[in-house]
């Protein structure tokens, strides 16, 4: 497809120079014949139109080449180079007819000489022109060729302006060929200089106009409304939590695009790869053939309801914290957080309440809250514990305690996998494991679970750490 596309390229150039290259020798032949200033100014801006045309097949046949280590962007933005070489020249043909035009209009300069071959040869100028330039936005539009779109605006100018100068010239002829005398014979004798005149505002305002896209697009100028368009597409793929930094530059028909994404900070490599992909077939819905690079970022949707859990966990990650216990307190609209930090033994204490505070200040600008209260502790390895036999009276009897207080509770059963140990700070430790009613909630667990730990603690009062892991049991009978 490329390779047609380049040679469909390349054969509107080639024809677009061979009709500037026939036109230009028939306007200028006639134009010094008839001293028309109208289609001398035609001549000359139809050889432009040669020489832009030449420009244009030399910059399409660059613009083909692919990308190297030099043009890592390939070679499109030539056709922009031409395009801008093209609008100078345009630039000087203009200021030349329009001085040459207000000489003649102040009583200068030779007569035109009545010919109706004058207007045969605009009637062909306008014909060719109106094949050109269909030909020409047909190529362009199905190859993306800026060269040859600024190419078919130009000559249709052309067509504009070559309909004034054929009536200029028509009027020149009539005053002639009907012997008309006095004023209006001198206005009509005038037309073809007010229609050079005329054209020549018609080049100033193409070049114009063909000048700023050239500029914009070598200066990487992007459209507003196809960069607002990359970001609604790509912000409702669902997953992605914001969309930034969209810019968008040409290079001939090849169009990039740079974006920043934002997905959930959780999603694992694999996704947020996928997501990237899918951002990439977004633009590529509204740029057909783009190269696209999207950049991917963790980043909170402001529309998702923040989880406190995690935002303490990330505020922890970046002040290089760890943190456990952490228990989040609502009452009505006010939110409270009470929380353990680990901290190395030896650090002074005052640098360790300044980390701290940095910590609760990074999660209090997340969150809304009435009040962060941190607990501080050392942090070691591990702690060093001492294991107990079921032969011990103390372990003995907590082991009976807890089978008693289980049996005690309706939906509790069979308590198992009892192990005791003790540590420096805590003294007895106990862990087991028991059988809760399936149908049970995790909420409704979790109360009964307390509820266990705050009986074992009131049989056992010298009880450290209570560990409980509660298992559904498999056909109880009993409901929550």
């Amino acid at each position: 497809m490329e390779h047609e596309h380049t040679q469909a390229k390349h054969r509107a150039a080639i024809f677009s120079v061979l009709a500037a290259l026939g036109l230009t020798l028939l306007k200028l032949v006639v134009g010094l014949y008839t001293n028309s200033l109208g289609i001398l100014s035609e001549a000359l801006h139809s050889g432009l139109d040669l020489l832009a045309a030449l420009m244009t097949l030399y910059a399409v046949r660059v613009s083909s080449r692919p990308a190297d280590s030099g043009h890592p962007y390939g070679h499109g933005k030539v056709e922009n180079l031409s395009a801008l070489a093209e609008t100078l020249l345009l630039f000087l043909i203009s200021f030349w007819v329009i001085y040459e035009g207000i000489q003649r209009l102040l009583g200068g300069g030779e007569p035109v000489v009545p010919s109706l071959w004058g207007a045969v040869i605009m009637a062909i100028s306008m014909i060719v022109d109106i094949n050109r330039v269909r030909m020409l936005r047909r190529v362009a539009r199905e190859t993306k060729s800026q060269a040859l779109e600024a190419d078919a605006l130009h000559f249709a100018t052309d067509i504009l302006s070559s309909a004034v100068v054929l009536v200029g010239v028509l009027a020149v002829w009539l005053a002639s060929a009907l012997h008309i005398t006095g004023p209006l014979q001198k206005v009509l004798v005038q037309a073809d200089t007010v229609a050079a005149l005329i054209v020549a505002v018609i080049i100033f305002r193409a070049s114009l106009h063909m000048a700023r896209d050239a500029v914009n697009t070598l200066m990487d100028s992007s459209s507003s409304e196809e960069c607002q368009q990359i970001e609604a597409a790509v912000g409702a793929l669902s997953g992605i939590t914001a969309v930034r930094r969209v810019r968008l530059r040409t290079s001939g028909p090849q169009s990039f695009v740079d974006l920043t994404v934002g997905v959930d900070p959780c999603v694992r490599v694999s996704e947020g790869h996928r997501l990237a992909h899918e951002a990439e077939l977004a633009v590529d819905s509204i740029l057909p053939g783009a190269d696209v690079t999207v950049h991917v970022e963790p980043m909170v949707s402001p529309a998702a309801p923040l989880d406190p859990f995690m935002v303490i966990q990330r505020a922890a990650e970046r002040q290089g914290l760890d943190v456990h216990d952490i228990h989040v307190l609502r009452s009505g609209t006010a939110t409270r957080i009470e929380l353990h930090v680990e901290l190395p033994a030896d650090m002074p204490f005052a640098r360790a309440h300044k980390q701290v505070r940095a910590f609760e200040e990074d999660v209090s600008r997340s969150l809304s809250l009435e009040e962060i209260l941190t607990h501080l502790e050392p942090r070691d390895a591990a702690a060093s514990y001492r294991g107990l036999t079921a032969a011990s009276p103390e372990v003995q009897a907590a082991w009976d305690q807890i089978r008693q207080a289980v049996d005690r509770e309706p939906l509790l059963s069979k308590a198992h996998k009892f192990s005791a140990y003790a540590t420096a700070e805590q003294g007895l430790c106990v862990s087991f494991h028991c059988e809760v009613a399936a149908d049970c909630t995790v909420a409704q667990a979790h109360v009964i679970s307390s509820r266990l730990e705050s009986q074992l603690r009131e049989l056992l009062p010298s009880l450290g750490r209570v560990s409980i892991h509660l298992e559904p049991a498999a056909a109880s009978g009993v409901e929550c």
